[in-house]
């Protein structure tokens, strides 16, 4: 190797092996040779340089190199780079393995992704439920957000892979993409986008622009991002889960006193008002419209916190789990299949449930696994409808351990309570919504332009708990515009004038409503099939303090009050009755005389 240093590459080389091939005659003995021996062990000295030179030549060619021994050095630098390299990959799978903060999982992203393209800028466009927005990481408040509707975003969700800029130019297969493709990174900055999608959803785009030493992605790079993208999708998808449970977990309590305090703020305003006081027969079923949900939402809450805490406590299996690469992949495809929103199957008859729960545990006797536990799994994969992955879940439990499968039962719960909070939840907003919209809490007594199907609809969701007990409404509801009025005065005209249908047909019956326009003017009629109204008492029920309910049923002011708020509108309110059917017919003007908005 000195002599190659000293003498050059060429010289060297062929001196070298000169000296080796001497040495080699001078050990068989050339003195005893014969003459042609001797010519052909020195025409082999020429042949062995002539040799080396040609090895020389045709090896610089390949290699780029003039050098022999810069080139050997540099083959063995790029041996200790790669191995070096899969070293600091093994370490970055690991942290974010270990990392359940999404800002967390992105800086550590970009702080490895110049170990692979160095001299590039790089950039992650994440989705943002709070702003609904892809934004940029690191926060950058000159930097463009993208939203979810964005074409480029919405096409690159359905083709999964690296893309560099000039593609869009140069493929006319990308045409139609072209245009937004070439904006989106122009915006960007970019010169290759990286996806990160996890089941044809877009969590986010990882952006790398050029580089400061111009130079082409090489294939190697390429693939190395490939690998980089993949656990940083599902690094990504953890954290975001794990973020979403623990905001759910630390407010839901906070949420539930809002709603509660936001219902007794309406029921209170509600029994206040003197112009609604017969919403005091009402409360008890509001109260009990609300406590169902609230009961789902303080089951689900107790189980959500026994499930997170069991998860919490036993997090580090997960990472167990992820450094066998046979284990992980089958928890993940169970756990994703578990947590993904699908249609539930039709369900199975009771017999075809205990012949395939027995089925499941016979494949599982099979495999060695103890006929309790075997009871248990069986009744989860039928309970949860995964009979398609039960085998990943046969693998979680023969090679790792029980753990695996209750990690898996604890994270089907999990999502199924925050599911079961959420139903329970829009059930309140929407009675909450509906309290509020009726009493017009936040609304002056003035007239305004307002939707008349709208008040009775949220008149109906008040009176759900009277109504749903063998009474049948039927809506017959026309397109109407929209009417001058105070609404909080006409909802107590359709409260009354149902209350008083119910009570005619005694719960047991047909309420009809019918609401349409005709010249100007809106029409509601009220129907009820109930015996009807004694003729003798026709000209007294607009009389104040008139009744012929029973004692505690009615004050007699409703009627009175009715035709009152009528008047005020400048409208009228006429009725028909006879055995079978009762009909009230409110009249109003779209714009009552002298008002204005």
């Amino acid at each position: 190797m000195k002599i190659i240093r000293k003498f050059g590459p060429l010289l060297g080389l062929v001196l070298a092996i000169t000296f080796l091939q001497t040495v080699v005659i001078l050990t068989l003995n050339i003195g005893s040779a014969t003459a042609k021996e001797k010519e052909l062990l020195i025409g082999s000295l020429l042949i062995s340089a002539a040799a080396a030179t040609l090895f020389y030549i045709v090896f610089s060619l390949l290699t780029g190199d003039t050098s022999f021994s810069q080139t050997i050095d540099r083959l063995t630098v790029r041996d200790r780079q790669y191995l070096k390299y899969l070293s600091v990959l093994d370490k970055f799978k690991s942290d974010l393995i270990a990392t359940n903060i999404t800002d967390s999982v992105c800086e550590k992203i970009l702080k490895f992704v110049p170990n692979i393209v160095p001299q590039a800028s790089t950039k992650i466009y994440l989705w943002r439920e709070d702003l609904g927005t892809f934004s940029p990481f690191p926060k950058d408040g000159a930097a463009e957000h993208f939203y979810i509707f964005d074409p480029f975003l919405l096409w690159i969700t359905e083709h999964d892979r690296i893309f560099h800029t000039s593609e869009f130019e140069t493929n006319p297969n990308l045409s139609q993409i072209k245009e937004h493709a070439i904006s989106f990174a122009r915006r960007t900055g970019a010169e290759l986008l990286v996806p990160l999608i996890l089941n044809r959803s877009l969590l986010g785009m990882m952006v790398l622009g050029t580089r400061d030493v111009r130079r082409e992605y090489s294939k190697d790079e390429l693939d190395k991002l490939n690998e980089v993208r993949s656990v940083s999708v599902m690094s990504l998808s953890n954290s975001i889960f794990y973020e979403r449970l623990i905001e759910l977990t630390e407010t839901l309590e906070e949420k539930v006193r809002n709603r509660t305090r936001e219902l007794e703020n309406a029921q209170s305003q509600l029994i206040m008002s003197e112009k609604m006081a017969s919403l005091g027969t009402m409360v008890a079923g509001i109260a009990h419209e609300i406590n169902t949900p609230a009961g789902v939402i303080n089951g689900s809450a107790d189980n959500l916190e026994s499930n997170m805490n069991y998860i919490v406590k036993n997090v580090f299996d997960v990472v167990r789990f992820a450094r066998n690469k046979k284990l992980r992949k089958s928890f993940e495809i169970a756990l994703l299949y578990l947590l993904r929103d699908r249609k539930k199957s039709a369900p199975m008859e009771s017999k075809d449930k205990f012949r395939v729960k027995k089925d499941i545990r016979e494949e599982m006797t099979a495999l060695g696994i103890e006929s309790g536990l075997a009871s248990d799994v069986s009744s989860f994969v039928i309970e949860n409808d995964v009979l398609e992955v039960r085998k990943h879940i046969f693998e979680v439990i023969v090679h790792g351990e029980k753990k695996g499968y209750y990690m898996l039962k604890h994270a089907s719960n999990t999502n199924r309570n925050i599911k079961n909070i959420r139903y329970s939840i829009r059930n309140i907003v929407r009675i909450v919504k509906a309290l509020k919209y009726y009493s017009h809490l936040d609304q002056s007594k003035s007239f305004i332009s307002a939707d008349i199907v709208e008040g009775i609809e949220n008149t109906l969701v008040i009176m759900h708990n009277q109504l749903k007990y063998g009474v049948e409404v039927r809506k017959n509801f026309a397109s109407i515009p929209m009417v001058v009025c105070n609404p909080d005065e006409l909802n107590q005209i359709w409260t009354n004038l149902i209350q008083n249908a119910n009570q005619a047909i005694r719960g047991q019956g047909v309420i009809e409503i019918s609401v349409y326009p005709k010249a100007e003017k809106v029409f509601v009629e009220i129907q009820d099939d109930g015996p009807g109204i004694d003729p003798g008492i026709k000209d007294r029920i607009w009389d104040p303090f008139f009744t012929t309910k029973d004692q505690g049923e009615g004050s007699g002011l409703g009627l009175g009050i009715v035709k009152g708020i009528v008047e005020k509108h400048k409208g009228q309110i006429t009725f028909q009755s006879h055995p079978g059917k009762t009909v009230f017919t409110v009249e109003l003007p779209l714009r009552p005389p002298a008002v204005s908005t």
